[in-house]
């Protein structure tokens, strides 16, 4: 499983208006339920919330990367938000969020490697600064996917 396989125009959320955290996580959750990627939002987002209390998911330079291993994820794959404004997240730099990288990851046998996989490709991205200032100035879906492969 590469980037490739898992970066769908479909679940990138442009000019997302949320308020906050839950507000920008719930709209990932609905988005991939009408999408088929996970069979329910709020068991989904229950997975989200236990592994967010486990530890920051924000990774600094306005970048979240929420995770949700679930029973409920019907297909591995990433949902990605870019929002209109900075949102108050709990970060390694002690900045808000201006992009959501959700991991949706199947909770079966391949969960391990196929996680830490996209986790690695993902990071590997994000270390790059120019693949970064080009994401987080990126208009379009496709600038986006871009930046990731």
């Amino acid at each position: 499983m590469d980037l490739r396989d898992v970066l769908k125009e479909e679940l990138i959320l442009l000019n997302l208006n949320s308020k906050n955290k839950e507000e920008a996580l719930e709209e990932m959750a609905n988005t991939l339920y009408d999408n088929n990627y996970i069979k329910d939002s709020k068991d989904f987002l229950e997975d989200v919330y236990k592994r967010e209390s486990l530890g920051e998911t924000g990774i600094g330079n306005y970048i979240a990367i929420p995770h949700g291993q679930s029973n409920s994820v019907v297909k591995t794959t990433l949902c990605i938000s870019k929002l209109n404004n900075t949102i108050e997240w709990e970060s390694l730099d002690g900045n808000g969020v201006k992009m959501i990288i959700m991991f949706v990851v199947e909770n079966n046998n391949e969960f391990a490697g196929n996680h830490l996989k996209l986790l690695s490709e993902v990071a590997k991205k994000l270390a790059n600064e120019e693949t970064l200032k080009k994401l987080l100035s990126s208009k379009t879906k496709k600038d986006i996917i871009e930046c990731f492969i």
